[in-house]
């Protein structure tokens, strides 16, 4: 916390602020206001402004000096004093704009802490403005705690303005949004059109820096901070009018311009945001249909396939039945030569028993074959039930020709040979035993 700030002469307040002033661009201590304040508390006209009555004398002048401030006279040390003494950046950031009130207008009458009693509620509050020139009727407004910027203080502050024009100004802590509603700010904002933050390196006044603002909602809902002019304190001035300028531009259409620039970067933002869904729907409606396209030409795909296999299976069938009938016809036929066995379309070997008659597929036949039987054989029935097929039948040995040996075949009725075991070990038989007995030892 700052030391004493401000002290009570003639029943009015006077701030440590009043004693700088600007010259030429250097910053200096007033001396007559310091030789008049010293004077002052040498007749004890400068008291405590919490009410104690104790004597203040001034703290100033001296270029090593860490603060300015007023202190108690040690006469007065044990009165029961309550000032609440004011932050340093405070009162900083108050010298710095007292310096710039008196570099731009150069009226000599700029008053500090002039105080507004409007508002009788019973109470001892009173409100002010922190700077006054009354031959420029120009005010300015300092709040360093956003928790002082309510509507009470400034509905009384614009209540009692009359012809005076004013501006206030808030420290550079209050700013910033984060998307949240600046509550205190919007305050300001909806009586001046914008915000002015203040930030101070000290008390150096040509270090100060203001930057003029303003919030609005994007179109996500959150609230932005718009920065329109930003410079050093001394380059904002006013003109005849008490219109605040930068670099010459008046801030007020500065903002306008920055409010219509952010609108319109809304409005571009929305559009193409409008454009960008409709450009996704437009490529998921076109995927979709590219997968609707894929799925019907997939299932037309599978219904050809369908009617493929369809048309094949019943080209097959009809294939084979014709084979089956064409078989059927010729099988009559196929039983009477004995030279070329007899298949079905299938592949399977028909055979014709010789006893009953039977006509069955090969594996149906205990026996078959053999020369002059090649289509000919004993079915399974026959074989357990007809004593006639198997009573022994002698069959001529008849020798091949010698240059149509087969090994594999019985020289004696052309059946096919088989290995079997014996009693006297293992020897090759004729497939046609009983009715050929012909064998054939195996060394």
């Amino acid at each position: 916390m700052a030391q004493r700030t401000e002290a009570i002469c003639d029943g009015k307040t006077i701030g440590i602020e009043s004693i700088f002033t600007i010259i030429n661009g250097k910053q200096i201590n007033i001396p007559e206001k310091l030789n008049w304040l010293r004077e002052k508390s040498r007749n004890n006209e400068l008291f405590c402004p919490c009410g104690c009555g104790a004597n203040l004398i001034l703290v100033a002048g001296d270029r090593n000096l860490r603060e300015q401030h007023f202190r108690i006279k040690d006469s007065d040390t044990e009165l029961e004093c309550t000032v609440v003494t004011e932050g340093k950046t405070s009162i900083d950031s108050k010298i710095v704009l007292k310096c710039w009130l008196d570099d731009k207008l150069g009226t000599g009458d700029i008053d500090s802490r002039v105080p507004i009693r409007a508002v009788d509620d019973g109470t001892d509050r009173k409100y002010e403005f922190s700077f006054l020139s009354d031959k420029r009727k120009l005010a300015i407004s300092y709040f360093h705690d956003r928790a002082n910027i309510t509507d009470e203080k400034l509905d009384v502050l614009d209540m009692n303005r009359q012809d005076i024009k004013i501006y206030y100004v808030a420290d550079i802590m209050n700013g910033g949004a984060e998307g949240q509603f600046p509550e205190w700010l919007m305050k300001i904002q909806s009586r001046q059109g914008y915000c002015l933050l203040l930030s101070i390196n000290g008390i150096d006044y040509n270090e100060a820096r203001l930057e003029a603002v303003f919030y609005d909602q994007d179109l996500d809902g959150l609230w932005c901070e718009t920065i329109f002019a930003d410079g050093l304190l001394r380059e904002f001035e006013f003109d005849d009018d008490n219109t605040l300028l930068f670099h010459g531009a008046d801030l007020s259409s500065e903002y306008d311009k920055a409010w219509y620039e952010f609108r319109k970067k809304q409005d571009i933002e929305h559009d193409r945001r409008i454009r960008v869904q409709e450009e996704r729907e437009a490529e998921h409606k076109k995927r979709l249909e590219e997968e609707q396209k894929l799925r019907e030409e997939y299932e037309r795909q599978k219904r050809e396939r369908e009617k493929l296999l369809i048309r094949e299976r019943e080209a097959a069938e009809a294939k084979k039945r014709r084979a089956q009938e064409e078989f059927a016809r010729n099988m009559a036929e196929g039983f009477e030569q004995q030279d070329a066995p007899v298949f079905d379309a299938d592949g399977n070997r028909w055979i014709k028993c010789e006893f009953c008659g039977k006509i069955a597929m090969a594996k149906e036949f205990t026996f078959y074959g053999g020369r002059g039987h090649l289509n000919l054989g004993t079915c399974s029935e026959c074989s357990r039930n007809n004593p006639e097929a198997t009573a022994e039948i002698n069959i001529p040995h008849k020798d091949r020709p010698a240059n149509r040996y087969d090994p594999t075949i019985c020289p004696e009725c052309g059946a096919r040979l088989v290995e079997r075991n014996g009693r006297n070990g293992r020897f090759v038989g004729c497939s046609s035993y009983p009715r050929c007995k012909y064998t054939r030892s195996i060394r």
